[in-house]
């Protein structure tokens, strides 16, 4: 009878044993899991970090066009040709820049480069004093994304 009980206790220990080694084994894994999935979480955020266009001012008196004063103060060159307008979720028309600085163009916004931007207003009806969302979608994904109130300048 002896034996019998000594076999008990040593089959007990290896299986306390193999139940902490899977357990250690599981939380090495989650561990492995959690730092690959914070470091893609992390990651860099593309394209749309490099690309800076600020509306240094506007001017919208009512019944006339919308006159963004932009600047490009990010590290990239931009096509500003290409680029879509919106006005109050409503797409607009692009008009060519004017009142580039020296050396700039619309099709190679460098950085530093500023310039003029009339979009002229189609199927939106503004409403004096309302503050209406302008987007402009880069052709590389950037979103840019200002206010304007309709009737005033800023």
């Amino acid at each position: 009878m002896g034996k019998r009980f000594t076999n008990r206790g040593i089959s007990t220990i290896i299986a306390a044993l193999l139940l902490i080694a899977i357990a250690i084994a599981a939380g090495v894994l989650l561990y492995v899991f959690s730092i690959g999935l914070i470091g893609s979480l992390q990651g860099s955020g593309g394209q749309q970090t490099k690309d800076q266009v600020i509306m240094e001012a506007y001017q919208w008196p009512p019944g006339t066009a919308l006159t963004l004063n932009l600047r490009n103060t990010g590290a990239t060159t931009l096509d500003m040709s290409k680029a879509t307008f919106y006005v109050g979720g409503v797409s607009q028309t692009y008009v060519a820049m004017t009142g580039l600085s020296a050396g700039c163009n619309a099709a190679a916004f460098a950085p530093g480069c500023s310039g003029v931007e009339p979009l002229t207003i189609g199927s939106l009806t503004p409403t004096s004093g309302v503050a209406y969302v302008i987007k402009i979608g880069l052709v590389d994904g950037g979103v840019m994304s200002y206010s304007a109130v309709y009737g005033q300048s800023a």
